[in-house]
């Protein structure tokens, strides 16, 4: 088995087609520190981890230890949503402290093409993934799924993988803001609060709809500026580790 250091992003497919992934941070001496799919986080062998798949590396992390010590910090711990806190959120959380599942947001995207152009959601949203700015965005996603099968750095595959970012990041954020407001809203109204239910319903639709329509496309494409200063470097140093 492939020679794995502490602070490696590491991906094995779960399904023979790649589509879905189990991800996990190395931690050393040929350990693993991942959560579950019952969403408890744990430390296992690399070999364990793997379950007789083939394991890649996804992405190093700059600061090892920093990271190495995040995700020591949630041993135990016990928190899972597919959409918004799975196994790939939790990596890479401890390596950037960042809130994403490329898994997800993927995945999302390719459904509303497919949903789109089967006339599932209107005529109207059929003409638009028919047409050529939601096809490139399709190729764009439909790469960078292929460079994350691959194993290239993540600057590449960010930057192929901007255009399609632009229509799968809103969505995610959408639904992940939604499902959020949603269960604030139903916790007050359990507990007899519907005046605050209310208005975190309302507050919240706002934030989740400025956040998917301005703050998230943003995002996308300051990421993917950042992303192609780094690729040269990251390639260099991809190879040499």
């Amino acid at each position: 088995m492939k020679k794995f250091k502490a602070g490696d992003h590491l991906v094995v497919n779960i399904d023979p087609l790649g589509l879905t992934e189990h991800h996990g941070l190395c931690v050393g001496a040929d350990q693993v520190i991942h959560q579950r799919k019952d969403g408890v986080i744990e430390q296992i062998s690399i070999a364990m981890f793997a379950e007789g798949g083939h394991i890649r590396r996804k992405a190093i992390a700059y600061d090892r230890e920093t990271a190495i010590a995040r995700a020591q910090s949630l041993l135990g711990y016990q928190p899972y949503h597919l959409l918004n806190s799975n196994c790939e959120h939790f990596v890479n959380w401890c390596i950037d402290e960042t809130d994403r599942s490329e898994q997800v947001s993927n995945s999302l995207h390719l459904s509303a093409q497919l949903s789109a152009r089967a006339g599932l959601l209107g005529r109207a949203a059929s003409k638009v993934a028919t047409g050529t700015a939601a096809n490139v965005a399709l190729v764009s996603t439909a790469a960078k799924m292929t460079g994350e099968h691959l194993g290239l750095p993540d600057s590449i595959n960010t930057v192929i993988g901007t255009p399609g970012d632009l229509i799968a990041k809103p969505l995610e954020t959408l639904i992940k803001g939604t499902g959020d407001t949603l269960s604030t809203s139903a916790e007050h109204v359990s507990d007899g609060e519907y005046g605050k239910a209310a208005t975190s319903l309302v507050t919240g639709a706002a934030k989740t709809t400025v956040k998917a329509t301005v703050v998230t496309p943003a995002k996308v494409i300051g990421d993917g500026m950042i992303a192609a200063a780094e690729v040269g470097k990251d390639l260099w140093y991809w190879l040499r580790h």
